[in-house]
This record gives C-alpha cells, sequence and structure tokens, in this order.
C-alpha cells in the first residue's frame, strides 16, 4: 500500500470523514480541516526537498487525493487543485516566482487554486475569454471565471487568460489580496460538494506585477504528453477523490445493508442486494485498479500513461455515479430520507462528469488517442 496513502488515510479518518455530512448541510468552506492539512505538511508534498518540501511525485497526488475523497470529496478535490495549481508553477514559472510560492506554501501554509473555466467557454479552458493589457512592470486583466473550488478561500489562484501579443501562452498566478479581485460565493448553490464554494471569480481592471505571469514553454519544461502536467495532475487528482468515494459508497452500503435487521435475517441476506454489493465492490476496484495502473505508467513516463490517466478518470467518474446509484436503491427510504450518507454521496457523484476535461470530452481524446489521431 502507497506510503502516502497510509499517512493520509490515517489522517482523514481521524479530521475529515467525522466532519462530512456536516460540511454539506452548512455548506460551508472546510477551513479547519484545510488548515490542519497544511499544519500536517501535505500542501507542500510535491515541492522539492532543496526548497523545503518532500520531492513527491503524482503517486502522491493520487493517493492523498484519494484517502482525503474517502473521507469527504469536497475537501479531496480542494486539495487536489492545490497541487494542480502548484505543479504548473513550479513546472513553468520563473526561478523567482517558484521561489516565492514555494516558500509561501512551506514557510506560511499557503494554499492554491485553479480557476481557468468561463461562463461562455464552459469545460473549454484553453479558449479564455478574459482580457489582459500589457505594459513595462505590470497588467491590467479583466474577466470572469465561473466555477472556482476554494473561491475565497485559496490564497492563490492560477488563472487561464489568452496568449500574449507575442502568441505566447502565458496564465497568471493572482494573490487572494489583488485590488480588483471579488468573489460572488452567494451565487455558489451547487447539487454536490457544497464545501467547494465554486463560485464565480470577478477580475475587475486587475492589476498585477508581471513577475506573476506564468509564460508556458513546453520544450524547456520537457513535457512529455500532448497536454501539459497541471492537466495530468487534475486528472489523476480526479481519479483519486472519485475512487476514494466509490470505497466510501460500498462500506456506507454495506453498513446500511447489515444493520437493516428483519425476523431471522438483515438486509445483506437478500440475494438482490448481495448483487447489488457486489455490483458497487466491482466498480470500486475497477476504479482503484485502473488509477494504480496510470499512476505506474506515468511515474515510468510510458507512451500510454496520458491514454491510461484519462481512462481512470472516465472510469472513476462513471463508476462513483453509478455505485451510489445501486447504492440508493439498496438504501431505500432511509437514503431517500437524508438518513445516513448515501443520499448526500449520490450528489458528491454527480460533479465528477462534468469538471475539465468532462467525460464526453475525455472520451473523444481517448478514443482518437487510441486510433493515432492527434488528442488535441
Amino acid at each position: 500500500m502507497n506510503q502516502y496513502y497510509i499517512k493520509a488515510k490515517e489522517f482523514s479518518d481521524q479530521h475529515i470523514a467525522p466532519f462530512a455530512q456536516k460540511i454539506d448541510v452548512e455548506g460551508m468552506f472546510p477551513r479547519d480541516i484545510m488548515d490542519l492539512i497544511a499544519e500536517n505538511g501535505f500542501l507542500k508534498l510535491i515541492i522539492p526537498k532543496d526548497m523545503g518540501g518532500e520531492g513527491a511525485g503524482i503517486d502522491a497526488q493520487a493517493y492523498v487525493s484519494q484517502a482525503f475523497g474517502e473521507g469527504s470529496a469536497t475537501v479531496g478535490l480542494c486539495y487536489t487543485m492545490h497541487n494542480v495549481a502548484l505543479k504548473f508553477v513550479l513546472t513553468f514559472g520563473n526561478p523567482e516566482l517558484i521561489e516565492f510560492i514555494t516558500t509561501e506554501v512551506v514557510q506560511h501554509n499557503k494554499m492554491l487554486s485553479l480557476a481557468r473555466s468561463e461562463f461562455g467557454t464552459g469545460v473549454h479552458v484553453f479558449k479564455s475569454e478574459s482580457s489582459v493589457q500589457n505594459f513595462e512592470d505590470y497588467s491590467i486583466i479583466n474577466g470572469t471565471k465561473s466555477m472556482i473550488t476554494s473561491a475565497n478561500y485559496a490564497d492563490y489562484y492560477l488563472i487561464s487568460v489568452p496568449n500574449d501579443d507575442q502568441n505566447r501562452a502565458v496564465n497568471w498566478l493572482v494573490p487572494y489580496e489583488t485590488e480588483g479581485l471579488s468573489f460572488k460565493e452567494n451565487d455558489w448553490n451547487g447539487l454536490g460538494m457544497r464545501g467547494n464554494i465554486s463560485c464565480p471569480m470577478v477580475m475587475e481592471n486587475m492589476k498585477l506585477d508581471n513577475q506573476f505571469a506564468v509564460y508556458i514553454d513546453r520544450e524547456k519544461a520537457k513535457q512529455k504528453y500532448p497536454v501539459n502536467i497541471d492537466v495530468i495532475y487534475f486528472m489523476t487528482g480526479l481519479a483519486g477523490v472519485y475512487s476514494g468515494m466509490t470505497q466510501t459508497i460500498l462500506e456506507a452500503t454495506i453498513d446500511h445493508a447489515l444493520s437493516r435487521n428483519y425476523p431471522d435475517k438483515s438486509l445483506a441476506n437478500i440475494e438482490t442486494v448481495q448483487i447489488h454489493l457486489a455490483n458497487i465492490y466491482a466498480s470500486m476496484l475497477s476504479a482503484k485498479s485502473s488509477l494504480d495502473n496510470a499512476v505506474d505508467a506515468l511515474t515510468n513516463e510510458e507512451e500510454d500513461g496520458l491514454i491510461k490517466i484519462m481512462t481512470a478518470r472516465i472510469i472513476a467518474s462513471e463508476n462513483a455515479i453509478e455505485a451510489a446509484r445501486l447504492a440508493m436503491r439498496v438504501g431505500g427510504g432511509h437514503a431517500y430520507n437524508k438518513q445516513g450518507p448515501i443520499e448526500m454521496l449520490l450528489r458528491d457523484s454527480f460533479a465528477s462528469q462534468v469538471m475539465f476535461p468532462s467525460i464526453d470530452v475525455l472520451k473523444t481524446w481517448v478514443g482518437r488517442g487510441i486510433s493515432d489521431q492527434p488528442i488535441l
């Protein structure tokens, strides 16, 4: 069993899982939990050792996200997004920005998030409609991002914008206190994942020092796959969160089936229920196994690593939804009346299919990739 999973699972069982339903009911960002995550060193896992981190690889992203996702999908996703944004800056940032952000994370427990989706383009995050005016020492950015995980709570936001005047691909790292940055937290009323606070982020004449620009030089950064490392880390994290969710769905369904007693038997003694439990178990096992396979491929930089992690994300997302559907059938009226966690898990599972890249987009990418066509 992965060392990062073991450590994160122990933390999750103690500090995350007991509060999952409270996070859902209150729809509040899990600030206290994220602070504990930072205090226990999880936010600096992927930072190189010579910069104060642990130098962990993509397996840490997969299995810490999985363990946290088993406790709460909301917490798992917020953690995933931090690593996605951080890995992007570590990969493409200039030395000064890398030193700055690693110091912020290592010494001050600062948290990052990603801000790319927009109302006009949705999951097509490569087509930003934001505007940037560049000056000698600073730039002015205008635009609105639509659904931002940890909105109004993260300390830094990595945003996508159109290519610059020289057609160079660029992102910006936006500090929370930047003038002209605001959040519409009251616009968030998610079906599930309610503690994410994925509300709109507004940039109105937002002035940023040019030191916060992150130019994407794929050749210099030695990018092996057609998509950048942040996309790979995002898909890995989501596959972790939702494969972890299938584990929690299985456990919740078994608990319900064993606790519902009739004369001389429980629900678990009924053959139909046994079939549902077996199918949920199969969903969990295939989701976790496909992630294991993909992580091994990415760690070894195998040619099909990207195809495998995209497929793992698809399997984890669809299996979480199917497992939750079957769990609701076993849970019956109790689950429908929100007694126990199954109904919450059903709602949380639906978010898995819509986040970038959406499941439909991913399937087209996989289909192209396995038929020798360009993915993008």
